[in-house]
């Protein structure tokens, strides 16, 4: 049932809650001392064991990605890159600096939820409520220890929708939406996801903020972020189009019934409640009900298209920033407390899954390793590497079945041929080499169809069963010059 459109402007007190609530908030500024207790708290934590496991195996994809930088990648924008760039000039090949950027996004998305409590007409204890529920929900912290596109976009969803907030209060504008979204859309495809939700949920219910002029050119601005990109992509045949249209199978995938059950998980089921009361809390007012239904609508979306609860992850953050005012009004003295121990418990049950903190010896006695792929993705990479170097004296090229695998052979090896791989945006990447003597990393006898012969040489070993582990490093006489046979490997990989 569509609702009739209301003209609310910034001065409607009756909507905005209790009367002035926001603009005393203002007045009053963010709560900065607590607000800087728990980002460098969560900071710290994230950091302090951050190198326990080692490079993951997605990360050492995007750290490659950072020394090729381009226009686009097959499955992500090329902020992601860009940001692994700036750390390898910063920093080098340093694991902690590469995650410092991730921990800077999540403490990021912190603030901004300060931010829409603020505007919301919370008071400074739910200033305070949202970016704390936000920055140690558990999908916060486990992503926020990684270096992958998720932790970015997490803050562009909070910044968009807190963008929001205030174009729906009177207060902002369609321009800085724009802006973020462009910025936003070259960090992950799926905020467009959120967007698409937004705007049919604000033709829904505020069709008076559909300015016409206003809207083309936040549009514009958006298109000429992401521009590059979309040039990129007609260049590549719509790479990253196949590559969503039909995706490879994944350690994340999740039935219907796991993207909903994942999706409490990562926010706290204490705090699963106080989502809820963000949302109803939104829906209840008009000017602030296409809100609610971005959420409802972003979360709706993925489930349909088979997307992972990850994705729609930052919504549900975003409500978990709104309903804090709600949690504040319900908990009052007395029930904060009590609040606060329930969240912290099931936070610490949670804890060695989201956050390393376990010796990696313990880890895999107890089964926590086993229970999360990112940290099986996160072992036995050095000495992936050094049984692939024993082997490869006189040869020409390695060959690379995988991006982890071929990400590692760079980071890692000291002396190695080129490195090549079909592997998503790597197979854009083939060296130029001159001899046909390989070393085949992950590739078995029946696909080493280019190689006039094949040698295994050794097994892969891991200490954890994962996606290497008794993978083949073979040697193989290509049947033809690299260039030649770069087609048929290719075609073994594909998007």
């Amino acid at each position: 049932m569509v609702s009739t459109p209301v003209s609310v402007g910034p001065q409607t007190a009756g909507d905005l809650g209790a009367a002035g609530a926001p603009e005393r908030a203002r007045r009053d500024g963010l709560p900065l001392g607590p607000l800087a207790i728990a980002i460098a708290a969560r900071t710290v934590l994230l950091l302090v064991f951050d190198g326990r496991y080692g490079w993951q195996r997605d990360e050492l994809y995007y750290a490659l990605a950072g020394h090729h930088l381009q226009a686009g990648y097959v499955e992500f924008p090329p902020l992601t890159a860009l940001i692994a760039w700036l750390s390898h000039g910063v920093w080098g090949d340093w694991l902690t600096g590469l995650r410092v950027f991730p921990a800077l996004a999540g403490a990021g998305t912190m603030i901004l939820a300060a931010l829409v409590a603020r505007d919301l007409g919370g008071a400074r204890r739910a200033q305070w409520l949202a970016p704390t529920l936000v920055g140690f929900a558990p999908l916060m912290l486990a992503t926020n220890g990684l270096f992958q596109p998720v932790s970015f976009d997490q803050t562009a969803t909070m910044l968009v929708l807190w963008l929001a907030v205030r174009l729906c209060l009177g207060t902002g504008g369609w321009i800085p939406i724009g802006l973020a979204a462009g910025v936003g859309l070259e960090t992950k495809y799926t905020l467009g996801v959120v967007l698409l939700a937004l705007l049919a949920s604000v033709a829904a219910w505020r069709r008076d903020l559909l300015r016409p002029a206003a809207l083309a050119a936040a549009a514009a601005i958006a298109l000429a972020i992401v521009l590059p990109n979309v040039i990129w992509q007609l260049g590549h045949h719509w790479a990253s189009v196949e590559f969503f249209a039909n995706p490879p199978p994944s350690a994340s995938d999740e039935s219907r019934a796991g993207f909903i059950g994942n999706l409490l998980l990562a926010a706290n089921p204490v705090a699963v409640p106080v989502a809820v009361a963000g949302a109803v809390a939104l829906w209840r007012r008009p000017a602030l009900r296409p809100l609610a239904g971005a959420i409802g609508g972003t979360i709706v979306l993925f489930l349909v298209l088979g997307g992972k609860s990850y994705y729609a992850a930052p919504v549900v953050m975003f409500a978990l920033a709104a309903g804090a005012s709600p949690l504040e009004r319900w908990a009052g003295r007395h029930r904060l407390w009590p609040y606060a121990l329930a969240y912290g418990a099931v936070l610490l049950v949670a804890f060695p899954n989201v956050v390393p903190v376990l010796p990696l010896h313990t880890a895999i006695r107890e089964g926590t390793i086993a229970d999360r792929s990112d940290y099986r993705d996160e072992l036995g990479w050095p000495g992936l590497v050094a049984t692939v170097s024993a082997h490869t004296g006189g040869a020409d090229v390695v060959i690379a079945s995988n991006y982890g695998e071929a990400g590692a052979l760079a980071l890692y090896g000291h002396g190695l041929p080129a490195i090549a791989s079909p592997d998503v945006t790597l197979r854009f990447w083939r060296p130029r080499v001159r001899g046909r003597e390989a070393v085949l990393v992950g590739f078995s006898a029946s696909e080493a169809s280019f190689c006039r012969s094949y040698t295994v040489l050794a097994r892969i070993r891991m200490p954890v069963a994962n996606q290497e582990r008794g993978e083949p490093v073979a040697r193989c006489l290509l049947a033809g010059s690299l260039g030649a046979m770069w087609p048929r490997i290719v075609a073994l990989a594909p998007l």
